[in-house]
């Protein structure tokens, strides 16, 4: 399980989602809502993350 916690459109949101289905790219937070159904959140508008699980967030080069 895996919070996410950020500056929504009108107040802070905190989300629980499953760690599958939150992943980290280049510079924004995706959450897997569904079928072809994501949230994309620029890390700016990121406050915290908390994982259980966390797998491989960033590609090591």
């Amino acid at each position: 399980m895996a919070t996410i916690v950020y500056q929504g459109p009108d107040d802070t949101v905190s989300e629980d989602v499953d760690d599958e289905d939150l992943n980290y790219r280049e510079d924004h937070w995706q959450i897997h809502h569904g079928d072809d159904e994501y949230t994309y959140l620029p890390r700016d508008r990121v406050y915290t993350v908390k994982m259980t699980d966390p797998h491989t967030l960033f590609e090591r080069e």
